[in-house]
């Protein structure tokens, strides 16, 4: 049976080529001539060879060009297309009966030449076979030298183009520039990942005209990291400022924060990457500097370099000789009148055989940036674990240890594997073995964190958030995620109880975990002030230097043998299971009090005045953590002159008098009202809901600030 087949059209797949003349005989014999080839499209002037262009940009292979045209000549053409960064990629044939065009014409971007009268056929279609197979080779090599988002080169790319600008240039003294944006992944959670690529998009764009304005090379480096390799002698402040770019609009309060690391006159004798390397490390210098996002690569740094290179090649023999000790430091529950031993946190240590005894503050850093954390991790679970099997043995008594859980562990699709085989080896139960993970992690790619971590909390291991309050802390972030302990980090409770002794936001903090049923750890306390003062707020279990430091097992079997003599006692664990801790609930009274859709919202005492502040960027379910302060109407009345509009202060300042608050609020009802706030110079309207925290609750107020047009990005109340 003879079978029919589809019918295919070949000339699609023929390259398009543009034939641009202002003689019709002349389009009609070069179409001729190149058909069998190629698809002609045929523009009779300049003027409709832009516009076809523009158009057809993506199909069209090469240009066929008249020079002596009516209205738009050749020449003009090739200057437009040299002005568009994409069309002045297309390859241009020019064709002229005048020798003298030839060098113009090549000058002002044209690929080849071909005069008139046409020379062989064979020799036109060579030039032009040649000529589109050149331009779809550069196309193919585009993809994978630039970023596809920000059409700077690629990393790979940027270091070769480099090493050839430093040969063209063998006199210019360069600096090394690196760019990173601060908590980008915190863009991408509150906006969404294309709004991210957006931004990113900006930046990019700007450092292209930082290179066009004063030469040199740009690349995107990783995610939300550039490099940019520059003659030496601009202002790098004005650098900076000229890379920032806002989230919306252009002003101050929405700007992207940039950090900036500078290798000024770079020696060229050291290759191109370890330069950008040591620029990253001084902009790793000022990561979380409010007040200084400029830093250069100087002498220190440089020795610090070569100090963590000598560590990172020590690595390996630490391991096998074992030169990394691990410290224990107790944890006590707080609850009891006499506070009780309640666990462990294994800290190392590294004994290093001519360097001396070297601070984890120094080594763990390095390790994580570097990914040998994940090898030194192992080690001390390892360790740990056989110590909780001693102890066992020893007492008849398990004493849980906590330990360090790092980033790159979270990532590690043998973990669970791992920890289960360090737990048979010993005869340990997962419980027996509490697991740290940093709040930074959750932020990052929170949904697989959220599930390694739901899987070993279903084995039965214990997972302690920790640090937190050293990140972008949201109420949304610790009422959903799977954690059985929160433990405070040591800076967030030395800030607290600095000489101001500002710990409204700890308290708040004590209160809605609390609430969630889950213990606060608070480590480095120092004094039996602190002391007391977290247990009055509500905090579980203690650990820091006024208990006893980091010291090692043989020391530390002595808290196990006092712990032992004690006998039971009940400890804050017996207590949240039988329910007997009274809970009030901070975080309830927040979310059950206003509707979706606020900007800002306050939780204010109105007692004492004190308050603590939420802004989402425009999400509620993100509200996330942001000050406190201590007299919320009294900041709200002194700024409120400078943020609402004229006509409309007045009636602002009596509404939200605490007095008249107070008055409507007492009377059963909610304070309402709507209002402008001048923003960019121009006034838009918001509006303030004031509403009791709970109908139990005379104490508390919850405020609720949301654009009542659009939602904007600043938060109003950040003014106050």
């Amino acid at each position: 049976m003879q079978m029919e087949h589809e019918s295919f059209d070949h000339t699609e797949l023929k390259p398009e080529v543009m034939i641009v003349d202002d003689q019709e005989m002349n389009r009609e014999i070069l179409a001729a001539l190149i058909d069998e080839e190629f698809t002609p499209v045929m523009c009779k002037d300049g003027i409709e060879a832009i516009e076809t262009l523009r158009a057809r940009k993506r199909t069209i292979s090469l240009v066929l060009l008249d020079l002596h045209m009516p209205g738009m000549s050749g020449q003009d053409v090739l200057r437009t297309l040299k002005a568009d960064p994409e069309l002045g990629k297309i390859p241009v044939i020019v064709m002229t009966g005048e020798s003298d065009a030839e060098i113009e014409s090549l000058e002002l971007g044209a690929s080849d030449f071909i005069p008139k009268p046409y020379p062989n056929a064979g020799v036109v279609l060579a030039r032009m076979r040649r000529l589109i197979e050149l331009f779809e080779d550069r196309q193919i090599i585009q993809t994978t030298e630039r970023d596809a988002l920000t059409s700077l080169f690629t990393r790979e790319y940027f270091y070769r183009y480099a090493e050839h600008y430093d040969l063209r240039h063998p006199d210019l003294s360069m600096d090394a520039i690196l760019f990173d944006v601060n908590h980008f992944h915190m863009i991408n959670e509150r906006f969404g990942n294309a709004y991210g690529d957006e931004v990113l998009k900006h930046i990019g764009a700007k450092i292209s005209d930082l290179v066009s304005a004063h030469g040199g090379l740009a690349c995107r480096r990783g995610s939300d990291t550039f490099m940019l390799y520059i003659p030496h002698g601009a202002s790098f402040k004005e650098l900076l400022d000229a890379v920032s770019v806002s989230l919306m609009g252009e002003s101050a309060g929405s700007r992207v924060r940039l950090r900036m690391g500078v290798y000024e006159s770079v020696d060229r004798t050291i290759e191109i990457e370890r330069r950008f390397d040591r620029a990253k490390i001084a902009a790793d210098t000022v990561r979380n500097n409010v007040t200084n996002n400029i830093a250069f690569y100087d002498v220190e740094m440089h020795k610090k370099e070569l100090y963590d290179e000598q560590l990172i090649e020590n690595f390996p023999r630490a391991i096998s000789e074992r030169q990394f000790k691990v410290f224990y430091q107790p944890k006590f529950d707080v609850w009891p009148d006499t506070p009780v031993l309640d666990s462990a946190e294994a800290l190392v240590r590294w004994q290093h055989p001519t360097l001396g005894l070297i601070s984890p503050g120094i080594f763990i850093p390095l390790f994580e940036e570097n990914g040998l954390i994940q090898a030194l991790d192992h080690y001390v679970w390892r360790t740990a674990v056989a110590q909780i099997k001693a102890w066992k043995d020893a007492y008849g008594f398990t004493m849980p240890v906590s330990v360090n859980v790092s980033r790159i562990d979270m990532y590690d699709p043998a973990l669970i594997d791992t920890l289960l085989a360090i737990l048979e080896e010993n005869e340990i139960t997962p419980s027996e073995l509490h697991l740290e993970i940093t709040e930074s992690a959750y932020t990052q790619d929170s949904k697989q964190i959220i599930e390694t971590v739901e899987k070993l909390r279903a084995l039965g291991f214990k997972i302690e958030m920790d640090d937190f309050g050293t990140g972008y802390s949201s109420l949304n972030m610790i009422s959903s995620l799977p954690i059985d302990a929160l433990k405070l980090d040591i800076q967030f409770i030395r800030n607290a109880f600095r000489e101001r002794k500002d710990t409204r936001m700890l308290e708040f903090i004590i209160d809605i975990a609390d609430y969630l049923s889950v213990p606060v750890i608070a480590e480095g306390v120092e004094n039996e002030e602190q002391l007391n003062a977290l247990k009055a707020m509500g905090c579980d279990v203690v650990q820091g230097y006024y208990f006893s430091k980091p010291v090692p097992p043989e020391e530390y079997a002595r808290f196990i043998e006092e712990r032992i003599a004690q006998g039971e006692v009940q400890t804050s664990a017996d207590l949240a299971q039988t329910g007997s801790r009274e809970r009030t609930s901070p975080y309830a009274k927040i979310t059950q009090a206003l509707a979706g859709g606020f900007e800002s919202v306050y939780y204010v005492d109105m007692d004492s005045g004190s308050y603590v502040e939420f802004n989402s960027g425009g999400s509620y379910e993100d509200l996330q953590i942001q000050r406190s302060g201590s007299d919320f109407f009294a900041d709200l009345a002194e700024n409120c002159r400078r943020v609402v509009f004229g006509p409309d202060q007045d009636r602002v300042i009596s509404a939200f008098a605490k007095e008249t608050v107070l008055a409507e609020l007492s009377a059963g009802a909610s304070v309402s009202l709507t209002y402008r706030l001048v923003i960019d110079g121009l006034p838009v309207y918001y509006n303030t809901k004031i509403v009791r925290a709970g109908s139990h609750d005379a104490h508390h107020i919850v405020v609720g600030v949301s654009n009542v047009d659009v939602h904007s990005n600043i938060s109003i109340f950040n003014q106050f």
